[in-house]
């Protein structure tokens, strides 16, 4: 069942996806798909408290409380994945990082990213996206982290 995101429990698990391009133009499509998909979630027959947030058109996070069963998971992951391919949106891999630069969103490579701390070029102090967040609580909390305040830390030198 649909709740809003105000309403959902600070413990409820969440699932990110990385657009590869905004997906600003098609957003009402996008809100109405996610919208249907956390009103039918089921996990063993049972309905599912869930909701959504689409941060800067770039970024899906869906949040489900209780024990949400793995083939619910798979199933709601290939229903979003299928709804992004009919709308021309790849996911981006995980391993592509936000920073922010000058209020900009940019993604970087791990290896990119840490070769650019070593020359300054991005700053520890700049701000990222944190994508290892997994409930609720944390993305309040955490979803927006300084660099040297991420995991990003133990490969900083």
């Amino acid at each position: 069942m649909y709740v809003d995101f105000n309403k959902i429990d600070e413990n409820a698990k969440c699932w990110i996806y990385t657009l590869e391009k905004n997906c600003k133009n098609v957003s009402k499509d996008i809100h109405e798909f996610l919208e249907k998909i956390c009103e039918n979630w089921m996990t063993h027959g049972n309905s599912v408290k869930a909701s959504f947030i689409v941060y800067d058109y770039r970024y899906i996070i869906l949040f489900a409380e209780n024990n949400i069963s793995g083939c619910s998971i798979d199933e709601t992951n290939k229903l979003v994945r299928k709804k992004l391919n009919e709308l021309n949106i790849g996911i981006m891999p995980n391993s592509k990082i936000g920073i922010f630069i000058n209020e900009k969103l940019v993604y970087y490579d791990r290896l990119s990213l840490l070769d650019k701390l070593k020359v300054n070029e991005v700053l520890v102090s700049n701000k990222m996206i944190n994508t290892t967040i997994q409930t609720k609580d944390e993305f309040d909390k955490n979803w927006i982290v300084e660099i040297n305040k991420s995991w990003l830390v133990n490969f900083i030198k």
